[in-house]
Protein backbone atom coordinates (compact mmCIF):
# COMPACT_ATOMS: atom_id res chain seq x y z
CA UNK A 1 0.00 0.00 0.00
CA UNK A 2 1.61 3.28 -0.94
CA UNK A 3 1.30 6.01 1.83
CA UNK A 4 2.97 8.49 -0.68
CA UNK A 5 2.86 9.36 -4.51
CA UNK A 6 5.20 11.63 -6.96
CA UNK A 7 2.57 13.99 -6.58
CA UNK A 8 3.70 14.57 -2.88
CA UNK A 9 7.82 15.68 -3.25
CA UNK A 10 6.74 19.73 -3.08
CA UNK A 11 7.79 22.15 -1.26
CA UNK A 12 10.09 20.89 1.26
CA UNK A 13 10.52 17.52 -0.52
CA UNK A 14 10.17 19.32 -3.68
CA UNK A 15 12.67 17.71 -6.64
CA UNK A 16 13.00 19.82 -9.09
CA UNK A 17 11.02 18.73 -12.16
CA UNK A 18 14.05 18.89 -14.79
CA UNK A 19 15.89 15.91 -12.46
CA UNK A 20 12.81 13.85 -11.44
CA UNK A 21 11.90 10.71 -13.12
CA UNK A 22 8.87 9.63 -12.36
CA UNK A 23 9.01 5.97 -13.14
CA UNK A 24 12.40 6.02 -10.78
CA UNK A 25 10.59 7.66 -8.05
CA UNK A 26 7.96 5.25 -8.08
CA UNK A 27 10.49 2.49 -7.92
CA UNK A 28 11.92 4.15 -5.07
CA UNK A 29 8.71 4.88 -3.15
CA UNK A 30 7.57 0.80 -3.62
CA UNK A 31 11.01 0.07 -2.39
CA UNK A 32 12.07 1.72 0.62
CA UNK A 33 8.04 2.55 2.10
CA UNK A 34 7.63 -0.91 3.91
CA UNK A 35 10.86 -1.18 4.50
CA UNK A 36 10.95 1.91 6.84
CA UNK A 37 7.52 0.87 8.25
CA UNK A 38 8.67 -2.39 9.24
CA UNK A 39 11.53 -1.11 10.91
CA UNK A 40 9.58 1.55 12.88
CA UNK A 41 7.15 -1.22 14.10
CA UNK A 42 7.97 -5.25 13.65
CA UNK A 43 6.43 -7.51 10.80
CA UNK A 44 3.50 -8.40 12.98
CA UNK A 45 2.89 -4.71 13.54
CA UNK A 46 3.17 -3.40 10.75
CA UNK A 47 0.84 -5.95 9.36
CA UNK A 48 -1.80 -4.73 11.74
CA UNK A 49 -1.42 -0.95 11.01
CA UNK A 50 -1.80 -1.39 7.40
CA UNK A 51 -5.05 -2.94 7.87
CA UNK A 52 -5.64 -0.59 10.71
CA UNK A 53 -4.99 2.61 8.75
CA UNK A 54 -7.20 1.03 5.95
CA UNK A 55 -10.11 0.34 8.45
CA UNK A 56 -9.77 3.70 10.36
CA UNK A 57 -9.13 2.34 13.64
CA UNK A 58 -8.25 4.65 15.98
CA UNK A 59 -5.28 3.25 17.58
CA UNK A 60 -3.57 2.70 14.60
CA UNK A 61 -4.77 6.37 12.83
CA UNK A 62 -2.94 7.85 16.08
CA UNK A 63 0.28 6.96 14.70
CA UNK A 64 -0.32 7.52 11.07
CA UNK A 65 -1.44 10.99 11.97
CA UNK A 66 1.10 14.24 12.91
CA UNK A 67 0.68 14.47 16.83
CA UNK A 68 2.63 15.95 19.88
CA UNK A 69 1.96 14.33 23.05
CA UNK A 70 4.25 15.12 26.58
CA UNK A 71 4.77 12.05 28.59
CA UNK A 72 4.85 12.46 32.79
CA UNK A 73 8.73 12.54 32.59
CA UNK A 74 8.46 15.81 30.89
CA UNK A 75 9.55 14.58 27.29
CA UNK A 76 8.06 15.84 24.15
CA UNK A 77 6.91 13.58 21.86
CA UNK A 78 6.82 15.67 18.17
CA UNK A 79 5.32 13.03 15.08
CA UNK A 80 5.33 15.04 11.73
CA UNK A 81 2.90 11.87 10.49
CA UNK A 82 4.24 9.02 9.07
CA UNK A 83 3.34 10.37 5.51
CA UNK A 84 5.61 13.19 6.25
CA UNK A 85 8.37 10.69 7.54
CA UNK A 86 8.20 8.62 4.76
CA UNK A 87 8.59 11.62 2.56
CA UNK A 88 11.34 12.55 4.35
CA UNK A 89 13.29 9.50 4.16
CA UNK A 90 12.72 8.87 0.45
CA UNK A 91 13.87 11.90 -0.64
CA UNK A 92 16.80 11.17 1.31
CA UNK A 93 17.55 7.61 -0.45
CA UNK A 94 16.64 9.34 -3.87
CA UNK A 95 18.84 12.74 -3.71
CA UNK A 96 21.75 10.17 -2.61
CA UNK A 97 21.73 8.18 -5.74
CA UNK A 98 21.37 11.50 -7.45
CA UNK A 99 24.72 12.51 -6.97
CA UNK A 100 25.51 9.92 -9.55
CA UNK A 101 23.82 8.25 -12.75
CA UNK A 102 24.85 4.65 -14.64
CA UNK A 103 25.17 5.50 -18.09
CA UNK A 104 26.59 2.17 -19.98
CA UNK A 105 30.39 3.52 -20.24
CA UNK A 106 29.85 3.27 -15.89
CA UNK A 107 29.50 5.80 -12.79
CA UNK A 108 29.01 9.53 -14.04
CA UNK A 109 28.90 12.35 -11.74
CA UNK A 110 26.99 15.41 -13.67
CA UNK A 111 28.98 18.61 -13.93
CA UNK A 112 27.28 21.82 -15.47
CA UNK A 113 29.39 24.64 -17.64
CA UNK A 114 27.33 27.25 -16.77
CA UNK A 115 26.40 26.65 -12.98
CA UNK A 116 27.24 25.85 -9.66
CA UNK A 117 26.00 24.26 -7.05
CA UNK A 118 24.98 26.82 -3.59
CA UNK A 119 26.53 25.53 -0.75
CA UNK A 120 26.33 21.84 0.46
CA UNK A 121 23.16 19.79 -0.61
CA UNK A 122 24.17 17.67 1.68
CA UNK A 123 22.82 19.44 4.31
CA UNK A 124 19.19 19.18 3.16
CA UNK A 125 19.22 15.75 2.54
CA UNK A 126 20.78 14.91 5.88
CA UNK A 127 18.14 17.51 7.29
CA UNK A 128 15.65 15.68 5.86
CA UNK A 129 16.70 11.95 6.96
CA UNK A 130 17.09 13.28 10.36
CA UNK A 131 13.91 14.92 10.63
CA UNK A 132 11.98 11.81 9.31
CA UNK A 133 14.46 9.73 12.17
CA UNK A 134 12.64 12.19 14.99
CA UNK A 135 9.41 11.47 13.89
CA UNK A 136 10.35 7.43 13.73
CA UNK A 137 11.75 8.18 17.63
CA UNK A 138 8.11 9.76 18.39
CA UNK A 139 6.04 6.96 17.24
CA UNK A 140 8.09 4.42 18.65
CA UNK A 141 8.03 6.15 21.76
CA UNK A 142 4.48 6.87 21.77
CA UNK A 143 3.58 3.28 21.17
CA UNK A 144 6.18 2.20 24.48
CA UNK A 145 4.46 4.36 26.09
CA UNK A 146 1.33 2.50 25.34
CA UNK A 147 2.75 -1.10 24.95
CA UNK A 148 -0.55 -2.69 26.28
CA UNK A 149 -2.32 -1.10 23.40
CA UNK A 150 0.66 -2.51 20.87
CA UNK A 151 1.62 -5.47 22.41
CA UNK A 152 3.25 -6.57 19.22
CA UNK A 153 5.47 -3.73 18.52
CA UNK A 154 9.32 -4.98 17.78
CA UNK A 155 10.70 -2.46 15.83
CA UNK A 156 14.25 -1.54 15.82
CA UNK A 157 16.22 1.55 16.52
CA UNK A 158 17.03 3.92 14.24
CA UNK A 159 19.70 6.69 14.56
CA UNK A 160 20.82 9.62 12.70
CA UNK A 161 22.96 10.06 10.02
CA UNK A 162 25.80 12.53 9.10
CA UNK A 163 27.98 13.44 6.29
CA UNK A 164 31.03 12.11 6.61
CA UNK A 165 34.25 12.84 4.71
Amino acid sequence: MAYITVADFVNKFEIHTIDIDDAKLTAYIDRYEMIYLVEMLGKELYDLFIQGVIDEEAIYETLYNPFVEQLSCGEILNSRGVEDMLLGFIYFEYQRDAKVQQTNIGTVKMKSENSERAGNLNTNIFGRYNESVDTFKAIQQYILENDSVYPTFRGIEKGYSYLTY
